[in-house]
């Protein structure tokens, strides 16, 4: 199937309304804004990207250009301008994450990920990440990430910082539902995206070409449907409290109701794009004109 690239695309249209009532609420915590900006000048913080790019493979165009043109495509796909660094890290597991100081946003890969993933699922991956950088998410989990730290390593710090942490917590799980938004949008096949997270949910590799992801979207809807009361909501939510990710299952039940709502194709349908034969660069399907070399579209 061959993927639209989609024009004019803002985060916005397809945000989780979970995540962003979670950000809203996040915003108006007392202090938060002063610890945000305390946070974008604390100069620790830049250690840990130099230190980050000191000791993991950077992936150039010339580099490893199969895998740099992988990303450059997603991030076309949903029209995300500015392309991280990509940097890809010893680890065998499937997974990925963005981190960043200020405006240096950046695309870790583990070689897991890159080794064990077919090109959809892991366009899946990185259109998910992606996803983090379009939608300003990046600096809201490095937070996250270090409070968690320093209220481990501070009784004091932990008492006077619990409701941030706590709210950054709360919508760092939320912001995964819009991530895999992102990351369907880039790599356009359900199937593609549900294989992905059965793998991350603990699939043996043994049966990587075997496996059925719709009986995986079966297992989702079984489990919600089984444990989708008030009780169990709260049990859910308890048992994840210090987890940065909603539970895989979640996820992909998240993901299917998207799909089925009919929200997802009404966004592939907005924004599809048509190639101008001068130029070669996409624009508006119903544009008369083109804006980068002024062809006038028949």
């Amino acid at each position: 199937m061959m993927k639209k690239k989609l024009i004019n695309l803002n985060s916005d249209a397809y945000e989780h309304p979970f995540d962003k009532a979670a950000l809203e609420k996040l915003r108006k915590l007392k202090g938060f804004d002063t610890v945000v900006n305390f946070f974008l000048n604390w100069a620790e913080i830049k250690w840990d990207i130099v230190q980050l790019c000191g000791s993991n493979f950077h992936v150039t165009p010339t580099s490893c250009p199969e895998l740099f043109k992988l990303v450059r495509s997603a991030a076309e796909t949903i029209n995300l301008k500015q392309l991280p660094e990509i940097y890809t890290q010893w680890a065998y597991c499937i997974n990925a994450y963005t981190t960043g100081y200020k405006d240096d946003t950046i695309l870790v890969l583990y070689t897991g990920a890159v080794d064990l993933m077919p090109d959809n699922e892991l366009t899946y991956i990185i259109g998910h990440e992606l996803g983090h950088v379009k939608s300003g998410h990046v600096l809201y989990h490095v937070m996250g990430s270090f409070f968690s730290q320093l209220m481990a390593s501070s009784i004091l710090a932990g008492a006077l910082m619990k409701p941030i942490q706590l709210g950054l917590g709360y919508w760092n799980r939320m912001s995964e539902f819009t991530a895999d938004r992102a990351g369907l949008l880039a790599c356009q096949d359900l199937e593609a995206a549900l294989s992905a997270i059965m793998k991350m949910a603990g699939l043996p590799k043994r049966y990587f070409d075997t496996a059925d992801p719709h009986i995986f979207a079966k297992q989702a809807e079984e489990f919600m449907t089984k444990y989708g009361d008030t009780t169990n909501t709260i049990i859910r939510n308890i048992s994840i409290l210090d987890d940065s990710h909603p539970w895989t299952i979640m996820r992909a039940y998240e993901l299917i109701k998207w799909v089925e709502s009919g929200d997802y194709q009404k966004i592939l349908d907005q924004h599809e794009g048509k190639e101008c034969p001068v130029c070669k660069q996409m624009v508006d399907k119903n544009a008369s004109v083109c804006p980068y070399c002024g062809y006038k579209f028949q």
